[in-house]
């Protein structure tokens, strides 16, 4: 299956946080056309998982499927309502734009109007608006009257191909999830006696990591594989820049385990898979920060796809690079020996 259509169909789902449902239905679809062999599961009480093989050696790979959102606060009058933020969305990123709620009654689309430039007052044209001041005007949907305080939300946008990039809503992190389908498909290729193989697409992470720590603990892997996004354009001078088309960059840092996260170099190298490196100095601000230490402890490598615009309705991507993550990380697996070395 093409990597970019089936990035563009996860990112169209719509998948708050702990409101993924719609996006675990696609991926399940997804998993039962790339194996039949693969085990469908409910892991840590509602987030989706997979399992491939049943050897002792327990390898867990762990993605977010939810995406940042907002949710209605107040019903202000017949046609607007107000906001707040499900996850980290600058109110800017709002502006102008449509935006599409569930409700009892079905989808309901509403807008974040703007005052036009040439009416603008000189203090407006240089103020950001906050949460305090965005209205959701649904007179092009009937109104308020279907409208329910806790109704969730997203901006209304489908996702496109340009340039052989893929630009959408949500690509932080159904990026992570096409790579955890894609690893399953390259696993097919590969002897696994020994191994068991677990894919955990997780609620939650946006706000919180509330998925990730429930699948840890449920699963409890010797080894974790956590896929996330990272930023692939300007970044403070003093780091090295991850780029797009480049391959996955690997993380370094204290958050991770030196040993395997060297085995993950030394398996690109050894086969020539492109990859960048780095720095997480820190916390990484992914699903690595609490599988790590759940129960006595993951050994947990960090694998983060370049992307622009993160967390606004314009992310992009490259699809090479998931290709090449799900190519890594088979071959870490499938080649995997206690002692660090790959098998031919």
């Amino acid at each position: 299956m093409k990597t970019g259509e089936i990035l563009k169909d996860l990112s169209n789902a719509f998948g708050v946080s702990m409101y993924e449902n719609p996006v675990k239905e696609k991926i399940i679809e997804y998993a039962k056309k790339i194996s039949t062999d693969v085990e469908i599961f409910d892991a840590g009480k509602g987030s989706l998982g997979l399992k491939l093989g049943n050897g002792e050696k327990r390898f867990a790979l762990f993605a977010h499927m939810d995406e940042i959102g907002i949710v209605i606060t107040k019903i202000v009058d017949e046609q607007f309502a107000m906001v707040h933020t499900i996850g980290g969305v600058d109110p800017r990123t709002l502006i102008s734009k449509r935006v599409k709620f569930k409700t009892e009654n079905g989808e309901k689309i509403g807008v974040v109007g703007m005052l036009a430039p040439h009416l603008q007052k000189p203090q407006h044209r240089s103020s950001s608006p906050d949460f305090d001041n965005i209205y959701i005007d649904f007179s092009i949907s009937g109104g308020t009257k279907d409208i329910e305080v806790g109704d969730i939300g997203t901006v209304d946008i489908e996702a496109i191909e340009l340039n052989g990039k893929i630009s959408g809503k949500a690509l932080d992190n159904r990026v992570g999830c096409v790579v955890l389908l894609k690893t399953l498909e390259e696993l097919k290729k590969f002897n696994l006696e020994g191994k068991s193989i677990y894919f955990l697409f997780n609620q939650g992470e946006e706000i919180g990591l509330k998925g990730a720590k429930r699948t840890a603990e449920d699963i409890a892997p010797e080894i974790g594989i956590v896929i996330d996004v990272t930023f692939g354009s300007d970044i403070p001078p003093y780091y090295e820049k991850v780029e797009m088309g480049k391959g996955p960059a690997i993380e370094l840092g204290p958050s991770m385990h030196n040993e395997e996260t060297q085995k993950m170099i030394d398996t690109a190298k050894k086969y020539g898979i492109n990859h960048q490196l780095e720095p997480a100095p820190m916390r990484s601000g992914t699903e690595s920060d609490i599988v790590q230490i759940v129960k006595e402890g993951v050994k947990t490598i960090l694998i983060s796809i370049p992307i622009l615009n993160m967390h606004s309705s314009a992310e992009v991507v490259d699809p090479s690079d998931i290709d090449t993550s799900a190519i890594l990380i088979a071959n870490y697996i499938a080649n995997y020996l206690e002692e660090g070395e790959n098998n031919e």
